[in-house]
């Protein structure tokens, strides 16, 4: 009876579980739950089809509040890698790990050994010299988990640092012009890119994707807006706007997304998104919020 009621569960989590790639879990591939969908995005490439990639945050989903329920908690059990960032990313992680079972898992916090510019900015993936930092660690874990596909494995990791170098010019060269120029976000998320690349970032508030700035804070910016003549305010898609467009309205300025790669809607995920593509798109507006005036 036992016997048949662990093929049960093992079916139903295989119809409920979600990754970056809509697919049923296989029990001939390692199973790697992440975080967050960076670290899915980021796994995925390295991987391949040599092993399979579960995102645990739903598409369209804020993950720095989220925690896993029961079905997250029972795959979680099945995993053989879990990548979590830490630096605060994860409110659960500490509890959850400790509840598991399953002493086979491997549990890596990928942002051993990146650059730390602020302790209390979890961000770190916004820097590409970080990302490279953070592939290698999943490269060591996926190389271990399974040594048959490590030539497989290292040959994606190059090929995608290749990539992050690549992207990493791109920002460097293209945003020269505009050090030392400030950027008014919707919350502290952009730190790491504005010290990679020379640039100030005004939040509205914390580090905190939901919190709201003060009274005060909000006539902070409104003076800093208009005594700078910024005309853009950069918002982000798994966010309320609210407090942006009320910035915006009593300013002149106008809204425009600056994406934090936390995690995608259904519809990104569907035409294929992912960093790079989510990175030039930052770049992109970056230009346009910075030429301002020029």
């Amino acid at each position: 009876m036992k016997k048949y009621i662990f093929i049960l569960c093992m079916l139903f989590l295989s119809l409920t579980l979600a990754g970056c790639k809509d697919e049923e879990i296989s029990a001939d591939k390692p199973l790697v739950y992440t975080s967050f969908y960076a670290l899915c995005d980021f796994a995925s490439e390295i991987a391949g089809d040599n092993a399979q990639i579960v995102n645990m945050v739903p598409a369209g989903t804020e993950p720095h509040d989220w925690e896993p329920g029961v079905k997250d908690m029972a795959g979680l059990n099945e995993a053989d890698i879990v990548l979590y960032n830490g630096m605060g990313m994860e409110s659960w992680t500490d509890k959850a790990f400790a509840s598991l079972e399953n002493a086979d898992t491997v549990f890596v916090k990928v942002s051993d050994g990146a650059d730390i510019y602020d302790s209390a900015d979890p961000h770190i993936w916004l820097d590409p010299e970080n990302v490279k930092i953070m592939c290698g660690n999943i490269l060591s874990a996926l190389c271990e988990a399974d040594p048959e596909h490590s030539e497989a494995y290292k040959a994606n990791y190059d090929s995608y640092i290749s990539e992050l170098d690549e992207l990493d010019r791109a920002f460097s060269s293209e945003l020269a012009p505009y050090k030392g120029r400030s950027i008014v976000v919707s919350h502290s998320a952009f730190g790491y890119l504005c010290n990679a690349y020379g640039l100030k970032q005004e939040p509205l508030d914390g580090v905190s994707a939901d919190s709201e700035p003060s009274p005060d804070r909000m006539m902070e910016l409104v003076n800093f807006i208009k005594s700078n003549d910024i005309k853009y305010i950069f918002c982000e898609k798994l966010v309320s706007r609210k407090t942006a467009e009320t910035l915006a309205e009593e300013t002149g300025a106008e809204l425009l997304y600056l994406d934090p790669f936390e995690g995608l809607t259904e519809e990104e995920i569907s035409r294929g998104d992912n960093y790079i593509s989510v990175m030039y798109s930052n770049l992109e507006n970056l230009k346009k919020a910075l030429m301002q005036g020029e």
